[in-house]
């Protein structure tokens, strides 16, 4: 069963992306050939799809799925509550994990002045490659 869901998960989700061509900005039709430069900016691309196109809809499942098990168990099976906690805690811990760490590497990076200092326009997270 994990399979086939991560089958669907993978088809859906991953493959539209790759016929978009919203993750790699170069080497297409009418497109500035590829350069190392765009190599950074697939990497950003892909870090993006993933903090904005793919967790939140994994947590949201994950939420339903927890919200599930806690209505089956209220009041015949405390296990299947015991298990909805267990899934509400993992999506907070992770959510916490995944989206702290870039505030946390943001802050950083405003308190030393990176923005300042190299001349970054936008903010560090954006990447601009010469044509």
């Amino acid at each position: 069963m994990k399979k086939i869901f991560i089958l669907v998960f993978l088809t859906l989700f991953l493959g539209t992306q790759a016929l978009a061509a919203g993750l790699v900005p170069c080497g297409g039709d009418s497109e500035p050939p590829c350069t190392l430069c765009h190599f950074f900016v697939m990497g950003k691309n892909i870090i993006d799809t993933l903090l904005l196109k793919i967790i939140p809809p994994v947590a949201i499942l994950f939420v339903i799925i927890g919200g599930t098990y806690f209505i089956l168990g209220s009041g015949y099976d405390s296990s299947l509550i015991s298990k909805a906690k267990a899934i509400f805690w993992s999506v907070a811990v992770g959510l916490l994990i995944i989206y702290g760490s870039w505030l946390i590497v943001n802050l950083f990076f405003t308190v030393i002045g990176v923005e300042n200092w190299t001349g970054l326009a936008g903010g560090w997270w954006q990447i601009n490659c010469p044509i």
